[in-house]
């Protein structure tokens, strides 16, 4: 079952909660103001604690009851176990020696000022399934049993996908909640519950997700840990140990949170994880809670996924990942319909169909996913290009695009176009051109193929993608950007990037350069997990840029130059905060640690210049200044070296755009 509730309807019931909170406190009379008035520039305090707390038992012992403190403005707390029994832990531990009963457990906060609030909570202890704990269920910062957290720590896996977002707007409770962005099942959330075996739960969470995505799903499996030897570390396990899974499609209100149950048996397992990703859409996810369920038989749990064939677009495979069913009834959309497991399906037209999959068990139970297609013709553009030998001005562009190809639009990157085959085009002055080929198939299905040019009858320094727009939002990706813009800026280059259709295509930057020696030294010194700088999409001009935004990121380019040559190097850079510095150098070898630039900076043997980026916050944050200074190569190759170690995440950053050396 689905429930909705709209967060600005909720928003007006906490407020009025707070207002019946309040009277509930302890009483606190005029006596609170008989004091002096606070002195200049301060006020008094007029929020007060409110004590809060839940519990759980132990799965050692189900006597032991564990308490988690909730309380607000307080600083010091005093429990009463009932007995005489008390303790004055923030997060205490009783043993209820007595066994099964109801006991009235009380809860006294108390803030500096020494106002107080108490609250008095019965406490159910009962032999039975144990109540699992998920830590940071809300995505809040600060929730972790023993402090801290950032709302996310717990969710983390980086086998299985990159770590999620956290997200402040819309939530459903609380301040943040997590976010999925695209694309598709990038980022994933995972963690592992203690739970009894052979124990029926529910499991609930509050989902949205933004309208007029091509594949709008939210996928939350449970997985089984424990019979599958530990710690899942591949989709292919994922897919293998869900014993329970749900897929939600309800993207008809963004700002509107939906709840969802998923209910499942833990079967042999005493270990399961949650695990969560997303299909094309970018999808928001808060609130999980689990609950010991109902005895008796749960339904089966239902998902799929559409596979496009990539022989005829018309023919889909529908990859079956429900669980605990037994038989299936498909119905395509179309008037056809199968009772396979993972049917496969040709369709007549290219349309929109819906696919709805109904799966039952042996106890009669079912349960019903639909899910939309909409068919598209495939296309992948794809071309190369050729200078003509008599005039480096003049080159030739050869159309190698697969699929289903309807037309084709060349942009030469100089405010030229074509459209049609094989096109031949001549440039009025020398430069560096990004040449644009858009591909679309006959149901308007489009793919982009990029390529820089380099016109020029003597040298040119060539620095790969300053721009950080190839692969990016503004060269023919039609809005997506696969994050690959930076690629070219990776000190450990992958072997593989992804293109505009989020394809693995081989790096034309992996043969290139790959220092793996400064990536250690830099995870060892700041810690951080990359040294990759990060993708972003506030570029200057509107377009893809780069940011720094943990100590150890950089941006690391090999660039071929000509020895004994002066330079004039230019880079577009701004900060978010005040008092952060972004440094310049330009290396003439690649170093295998930092001990020798930061011991003499500029004057270093290994640096031929070295640059402090003045900081503009203080003139305007959100725009972008040009620095320019000039150097002389003293090899044939130098590295583009940019860092900036005082840089802290979503607080003080730093962003790059149009990186030149002319």
């Amino acid at each position: 079952m689905k429930f909705k509730v709209n967060i600005f309807n909720k928003i007006r019931l906490v407020l009025t909660t707070l207002v019946v909170a309040s009277i509930v406190l302890s009483c606190v009379g005029d006596e609170l103001f008989r004091d002096d008035l606070p002195g200049a520039n301060s006020k008094a305090d007029t929020v007060f604690p409110a004590a809060n707390f839940s519990y759980a038992s132990s799965s050692d012992d189900f006597r032991i009851i564990n308490f988690t403190n909730l309380s607000t403005e307080a600083l010091s707390f005093e429990w009463d176990f009932g007995n005489g029994n008390s303790s004055t832990e923030e997060d205490p531990s009783f043993t209820f020696e007595a066994g099964e009963g109801t006991y009235p457990v009380s809860l006294t906060a108390t803030d500096g000022n020494g106002i107080t609030g108490t609250t008095t909570i019965d406490v159910i202890v009962v032999e039975g399934p144990f109540q699992p704990i998920i830590l940071e269920a809300g995505f809040e910062d600060d929730t972790l049993p023993e402090g801290g957290g950032d709302g996310r720590d717990s969710w983390r896996n980086s086998d299985l996908g990159g770590v999620i977002q956290i997200t402040g707007s819309p939530v459903t409770f609380g301040d943040q909640g997590g976010k999925l962005p695209t694309p598709a099942g990038d980022r994933a959330g995972y963690q592992e519950l203690t739970v009894d075996p052979d124990t029926n739960y529910d499991l609930s969470f509050w989902y949205t997700m933004l309208s007029g995505s091509s594949d709008p799903r939210l996928i939350v499996s449970v997985l089984g840990v424990t019979q599958n030897g530990g710690t899942f570390e591949t989709l292919e396990a994922v897919a293998n140990g869900t014993i329970a899974t749900v897929t939600v499609t309800d993207d008809s209100e963004p700002d509107v949170y939906v709840q969802q149950k998923l209910s499942f048996n833990s079967g042999t397992n005493n270990t399961i994880a949650i695990f969560f990703t997303n299909g094309d859409v970018e999808c928001r996810i808060d609130d999980f809670t689990i609950d010991i369920g109902a005895e008796g038989a749960v339904p089966p749990s239902v998902g799929f996924e559409a596979q496009q064939s990539e022989i005829n677009f018309l023919e889909y495979t529908f990859a079956n990942s429900s669980a605990g069913a037994t038989s299936y009834a498909w119905d395509f959309g179309d008037g056809n319909t199968s009772t396979e497991e993972s049917p496969t399906h040709v369709y007549d037209t290219p349309d929109t169909y819906t696919i709805t999959l109904v799966v039952s068990n042996d106890a009669g139970l079912s349960s019903t996913l639909e899910q939309t297609i909409t068919i598209l013709a495939p296309v992948s553009a794809a071309f190369t290009s050729q200078v003509d030998p008599d005039d480096y001005t003049t080159f030739s562009f050869m159309d190698a695009s697969e699929g289903s190809v309807a037309s084709l639009l060349w942009e030469f990157g100089d405010g030229f176009q074509f459209t049609g085959m094989n096109p031949s085009h001549t440039y009025a002055e020398d430069g560096i051109y990004t040449v644009t080929l858009t591909a679309t198939s006959i149901t308007g299905n489009t793919s982009a193929a990029t390529e820089e040019l380099v016109v020029a009858q003597g040298f040119v320094v060539q620095v790969i993608n300053g721009n950080f727009d190839l692969y990016g939002t503004t060269v023919g990706c039609g809005g997506e950007s696969t994050g690959d813009n930076v690629d070219p800026w990776d000190m450990t280059t992958n072997s593989t990037i992804k293109d505009c259709d989020g394809n693995d295509i081989p790096s034309p930057y992996a043969d290139l350069w790959d220092n793996g020696a400064l990536d250690s030294w830099l995870e060892t010194e700041y810690g951080d997990n990359s040294e990759q700088a990060g993708s972003t999409s506030d570029g200057n001009n509107d377009t893809r840029g780069a940011k720094l935004d943990e100590r150890g990121r950089r941006l690391y380019q090999v660039v071929t130059v000509q020895q004994g040559e002066t330079y004039t190097f230019s880079i577009d850079a701004r900060t978010t905060a005040g008092g952060i510095t972004s440094e310049v150098f330009i290396l003439n070898t690649e170093i295998a640690d930092e001990t020798g630039i930061n011991a003499n900076l500029g004057a270093d043997a290994d640096v031929d210049a070295y640059f402090a980026i003045p900081n503009i916050f203080d003139t305007d944050g959100d725009a972008y200044a040009t620095s320019t200074f000039q150097f002389t190569a003293s090899t044939n190759q130098i590295v583009i070296y940019v860092r900036n170690i005082d840089v802290v995440d979503g607080a003080a950053e730093a962003f790059f755009d149009n990186i030149t050396i002319e």
